[in-house]
């Protein structure tokens, strides 16, 4: 059998922030772990001027409700189909999540439950952000492909470059960019 069935549509996301934050959109699609996986990664730096590795006092927050089934080494591990499964159905990660204050694994969170801090924890990072990505049973799924990463409306797109990319709501297009400016802020 396939991996991922025909007819998969995303199940309903929010940002990974609260309504009226506006956060910075830095990397557009890009590797969701490692060399070799698809671009199914998305980056947000919380508000501020701050550059460089430190532990944000904004939290990152549920993007649909579910199961945290892991939280180690700055990865959250979310299951939303109930089965405490990470390998099926649909998974999300979040990346970079500090230590302190972050959700224990076996913890049930609503859509905008807070899930930890942004830091630099848990892999390569030259700054704090948090770092997120969609899987379906096990497969990653590309942000800059057939199915984009929607969030409370604003849909990705790849420019075929990694790390570049946009989010679009109707009319309004935001480019993503390493630096913290009023051009690559996103809020809803």
């Amino acid at each position: 059998g396939t991996l991922l069935t025909e007819g998969l549509v995303q199940p309903v996301l929010q940002l990974p922030y609260a309504q009226g934050e506006a956060w910075h959109f830095t990397s557009g699609p890009h590797s969701a772990w490692g060399d070799g996986a698809a671009w199914a990664a998305l980056d947000f730096v919380p508000p501020g001027e701050s550059y460089g590795c430190f532990t944000s006092v904004d939290w990152v927050r549920a993007l649909a409700d579910g199961e945290i089934t892991y939280a180690e080494n700055g990865m959250v591990l979310q299951d939303l189909d109930g089965d405490g499964d990470v390998r099926t159905g649909w998974v999300l990660l979040y990346m970079h999540i500090a230590q302190d204050g972050r959700e224990a694994a076996g913890t049930q969170v609503k859509a905008g439950d807070a899930i930890g801090h942004p830091s630099c924890e848990g892999g390569p990072s030259t700054g704090t952000h948090v770092h997120i990505a969609r899987r379906y049973n096990g497969v990653w799924i590309a942000a800059d492909r057939d199915m984009p990463f929607v969030m409370s409306g604003w849909q990705s797109g790849g420019s075929g470059a990694q790390y570049e990319g946009t989010l679009t709501l109707n009319t309004a297009i935001v480019e993503a960019s390493e630096y913290l400016t009023d051009e690559n802020e996103i809020s809803w």
